[in-house]
């Protein structure tokens, strides 16, 4: 199951890249966005040795976009970034989250301003260990703006709540461009 799935992404994500709208010849499907975020420990931390040993995190998280398609309602990114962490007030100065991530968006609209869907699945790397993270996530973009939530659900680590705001260094692309005359 997992090969067919990978053959059949591998298969058609090329034939989605050479079906981009090359109409605009300044149009490019790549952007860059920074996104500042918060991080919020949901539940108990009763085992510190299977869960977050922090209460709050907060960092930046860079990532880059690939708009599939010419209608610019679906995006993936690879993302990473690192988080420093609090306890009771305080920082702790030796415990960073480095968070790596693959994810995919669903844009409302193919408009400047849209409301997005997206799911996202990456590693955590915290306190010398690895984890499994699953992210859904809302959110709300503008030209180059955009303002999100996501739920951070990890099979040994808990869950945590992030609320972010990030600026794209270029334009959502639209499927606004003019079609072939």
């Amino acid at each position: 199951m997992k090969k067919t799935f990978i053959l059949l992404i591998v298969i058609i994500l090329p034939l989605e890249l050479f079906s981009q709208n090359k109409q605009n010849k300044y149009y490019s499907p790549l952007r860059v966005s920074l996104s500042g975020i918060s991080k919020f420990v949901m539940g108990s931390n009763d085992i510190p040795t299977d869960r977050y040993d922090f209460e709050q995190g907060f960092g930046l998280i860079g990532e880059v976009f690939y708009t599939i398609g010419n209608t610019a309602k679906y995006e993936v990114s690879l993302e990473s970034g690192l988080m420093g962490t609090f306890s009771d007030g305080k920082i702790n100065s030796d415990k960073f989250i480095i968070p790596l991530a693959l994810n995919a968006y669903y844009y409302f609209f193919d408009e400047e301003f849209s409301p997005f869907l997206g799911v996202g699945f990456g590693i955590e790397n915290y306190n010398n260990s690895s984890n499994y993270v699953l992210k859904p996530v809302v959110g709300v973009t503008g030209k180059k703006f955009k303002v999100f939530a996501r739920l951070g659900i990890g099979s040994t680590i808990g869950n945590s709540l992030e609320i972010g705001i990030g600026y794209s260094f270029k334009e959502r692309p639209c499927g606004c461009f003019p079609q072939s005359r």
